[in-house]
């Protein structure tokens, strides 16, 4: 179980140094609390990159190097399973003697002397992070340092959910494995503060211990040094979402779900969402392109949904081909009622013959017009994006298709085979007219999951950026003229493993930012920290250590000049992020940003992501 449990932790890792060997061969968010938390969806697909791994260790690194940097992982594992969880359980328990065991009698502990002090006090939430201030710290024993996370245990009113995760690990000299070990965790505790009122903190903390032996942690006083770097504390009178799903008629149970079907049933992508007042009543209606079934709801009175999916003549059920799950709202012929693209085929919004109002029935419905236009897509379709980029009134089809690294490797940051992306223009009349060679939109030969219009330099033409699964994305700035110019968001390595994408103001300066969702892993970051320097040439550790650095928040400071901030306004380390979505929450005029992550997780209540 163990060794089951350690392939699966260096899963990131070791399809990072595959992708190497291959090469060398050839504004601030916060945390929203819900009583049911989101579950991530699986991805298997990633599975099936597993299987090589050991070969590509292999060739990339002489055997002394491999064996020492899965030994490190192992000293994590065990360091997580008999340490890390003893601790916290000890201080989820107030349990001061049994804290007092793991600190060693002449432990040093530092808390900083100067900080950086940001906080957010609102009627629902209030939130402070602080962040030290340069390299000032103040030393604490032992007795005092554990005081000081007791401090922070007795703000909940029950015992906290406490976690410890293992981000940084190493022996302090590379090969002296019986010597003092330095890392990185963060620890966070979770809970109710109050009767109903959720709160958590999370502390990033450096520490000093023992070799993490199962023998060395269960003896006790392995804990040498720890200092605490940055805290983040939040809470709220009430929690803030809740689990509707049911009382609002949506039934969840039409749907895949990943956690509930054999692992050869488990789809990496089963679907989406999608908003669209439909028949413009001034109601929000639902649509869910599901693997196993497709429905639209249409929007009550009342926030209540109704399933009308056969009644307006869609189908309920999507084709075996992957356009099945691509869907979109979109006013094809400019008549003001948004039509629908869906699983390769286009269905016109008319009204429904003998609708009547006021009872809810529908009163439009979808007719099949694909026979009456030329649009087709090819195989592998992603992703849908619209907006009228040549400005003629008319919506234009942006299509995104996906691919498979090339050469098996992610150095180059492009798909094998790939015939890049397709701008479909809208001519009218239900005909559209494949300009993507004519436009230079194709965005090169990348994966590409999604794409988002957005206006870059304030121009007043839509300009869209193109992520990238295995590398880079590229921004297409509009010329005005029908044709499209690539801008890179920065000029050496960023953003990788990309699944999606989400634009707004975050700072209300006028200037569309973007938010890429981005892998992110505790485990690659340690197996790539810990490759000895000078195995790889530079830039290729440079592409290295961005495979695993996570979302990335671009600020645009305008001119076409954005800056990445992700990792200082907190929301980098997400996961192994997919869609992800920019809305202000609690109509404050300031956009809150929803992420989501999803990876191969052992248990559900465990996702390793």
């Amino acid at each position: 179980m163990a060794v089951r449990h350690f392939r699966i932790t260096l899963l990131v890792c070791a399809l990072t140094l595959l992708a190497v060997c291959a090469a060398l061969a050839t504004t601030r968010f916060t945390r929203l609390w819900s009583r049911s938390a989101a579950v991530p969806p699986v991805q298997p697909a990633v599975t099936e990159k597993i299987a090589d791994s050991d070969d590509a260790l292999s060739a990339g690194l002489d055997a002394n190097e491999k064996k020492l940097l899965w030994d490190i992982e192992h000293h994590g594992n065990l360091l997580t399973k008999f340490g890390f969880k003893v601790l916290a359980d000890a201080l989820a328990r107030a349990d001061v003697p049994g804290m007092t065991e793991i600190f060693a009698p002449d432990f040093c502990g530092e808390i900083p002397i100067s900080s950086q002090n940001f906080s957010v006090s609102r009627d629902f939430a209030e939130v402070s992070r602080e962040r030290v201030d340069g390299q000032k710290y103040a030393p604490l024993d032992r007795g005092r340092f554990m005081a000081r996370l007791m401090d922070y245990r007795l703000r909940f009113g029950q015992p906290p959910r406490v976690e410890m995760k293992l981000i940084k690990l190493a022996p302090e000299i590379r090969t002296d494995f019986a010597g003092p070990w330095n890392g990185s965790c963060a620890l966070r505790m979770s809970g109710e503060m109050g009767p109903g009122q959720p709160g958590e903190i999370t502390l990033q903390l450096q520490y000093q211990l023992v070799q993490p032996t199962e023998e060395n942690l269960k003896a006790g006083g392995w804990l040498r040094s720890a200092r605490i770097s940055e805290s983040l504390t939040a809470r709220a009178p009430h929690y803030l979402m809740r689990d509707a799903t049911a009382e609002r008629g949506i039934d969840a149970s039409l749907f895949l779900d990943n956690w509930y079907v054999p692992p050869d049933r488990r789809q990496p992508n089963s679907g989406g969402v999608y908003l669209c007042d439909y028949d413009r009543d001034g109601i929000l209606d639902l649509l869910i392109v599901d693997v196993n079934r497709i429905v639209l709801y249409k929007g009550l009175p009342g926030g209540k949904f109704r399933d009308v999916t056969a009644l307006v003549g869609l189908p309920q059920q999507s084709s075996a081909n992957t356009e099945g799950l691509a869907a979109a709202f979109v006013d094809v012929d400019g008549d003001g009622w948004e039509d629908l693209f869906l699983g390769g085929r286009l269905y016109r919004n008319e009204p429904m013959v003998g609708g009547r109002s006021g009872d809810h029935a529908p009163t439009r419905r979808f007719v099949d017009y694909t026979d009456r236009t030329n649009l087709r897509l090819r195989q592998g379709c992603t992703g849908l994006a619209i907006a009228d980029y040549d400005r003629d009134g008319l919506a234009d089809l942006y299509v995104c298709y996906g691919g498979r690294p090339k050469g098996s490797s992610w150095i180059e940051g492009t798909a094998a085979e790939s015939l890049g992306n397709q701008l479909w223009r809208n001519k009218g009349n239900w005909q559209f007219e494949d300009v993507t060679r004519a436009a230079s939109a194709a965005a090169g030969s990348r994966s590409t999951f999604a794409a988002i219009w957005l206006d870059a330099n304030n121009d007043g033409w839509p300009d869209l950026h193109v992520i990238n699964e295995f590398g880079p994305g590229v921004l297409l700035i509009n010329q005005g003229n029908g044709k499209f110019r690539e801008h890179l968001l920065a000029s050496g390595p960023n953003d990788f493993g990309s699944m999606g994408a989400t634009a707004g103001d975050i700072d209300n300066d006028g200037n569309i930012d973007l938010y890429i969702a981005n892998m992110y892993s505790k485990a690659g970051t340690r197996v790539i920290g810990n490759v000895c320097p000078g195995t790889y040439p530079e830039p290729i550790m440079a592409t290295m250590r961005q495979f695993v650095a996570g979302s990335q928040l671009w600020r645009n400071k305008g001119n076409l000049e954005f800056e990445p901030l992700g990792k200082e306004y907190g929301v980098a380390a997400v996961g192994w992020a997919w869609g992800a979505a920019l809305v202000d929450l609690d109509n404050d005029g300031w956009l809150d940003l929803y992420a989501t992550a999803g990876f191969v997780s052992q248990s559900r209540s465990e996702p390793d992501g």
